[in-house]
């Protein structure tokens, strides 16, 4: 997925329990926190909440899960990305004892809405994963809203890439085939993955914003 326009670097940081990574997509950037630290995610949530505290209520997140390969349709998430505004998460549940009670409350609120793409079972991928995680309410598959909005419903069968390239006008932003069967309940997410997993994720809030989902 790396090219021209799209481009990811790694920031230096001491703490051992994350890595932070700066994103650029075309012409916006955004962070992209990795970890498997219950600290870190309840701190993340924390500050998505302070930063939005306005929208409280009505919050938008781009959300998608990983998983590893070798398994069938029924296996669980290895990983949840989940991305507001220019900042994103990616949890490595497979990688973490346990997840703080605060994740549990901020998937569990009905009053946000979750979005992604080709998303049909991220639902239950979460809650068959070890944790056992709940979504207060069914994501929406932005697929059927973006072909609702241009009133072609070809799109409802559309790639990422397709959407992106009608909604954005953005075009090249593939996914690759070699890094979605990739191990993803490794211990280390390469860079490709990171990248991958947060595209996913970013591009899906951009688009449930804008339609003011």
């Amino acid at each position: 997925m790396e090219s021209q326009n799209i481009s990811i670097s790694e920031l230096r940081t001491q703490n051992p329990n994350l890595r932070i990574y700066t994103i650029k997509f075309f012409d916006k950037r955004f962070t992209t926190t990795v970890t498997s630290s219950p600290y870190e995610i309840r701190k993340w949530i924390r500050s998505t909440w302070y930063h939005y505290s306005a929208y409280r209520t009505q919050l938008i997140v781009g959300l998608g899960v990983q998983w590893n390969p070798d398994s069938d349709n029924n296996n669980p998430a290895d990983t949840l990305q989940l991305c507001v505004g220019s900042r994103c998460l990616i949890i490595q549940l497979s990688q973490t004892d346990y997840v703080p009670e605060l994740l549990r409350r901020f998937l569990g609120d009905t009053d946000t809405t979750f979005v992604g793409i080709w998303n049909h079972s991220d639902e239950s991928r979460l809650e068959q994963c070890e944790h056992k995680l709940v979504l207060g309410s069914e994501p929406i598959d932005l697929r059927y809203k973006v072909a609702d909005r241009f009133g072609e419903y070809e799109l409802q069968r559309a790639s990422m890439e397709s959407l992106v390239g009608r909604f954005f006008g953005y075009h090249g932003v593939g996914k690759d085939p070699n890094v979605a069967r990739s191990e993803w309940d490794a211990d280390w997410l390469d860079d490709e993955q990171v990248l991958y997993a947060s595209v996913d994720a970013f591009v899906s809030f951009q688009m449930g914003k804008e339609m003011g989902l």
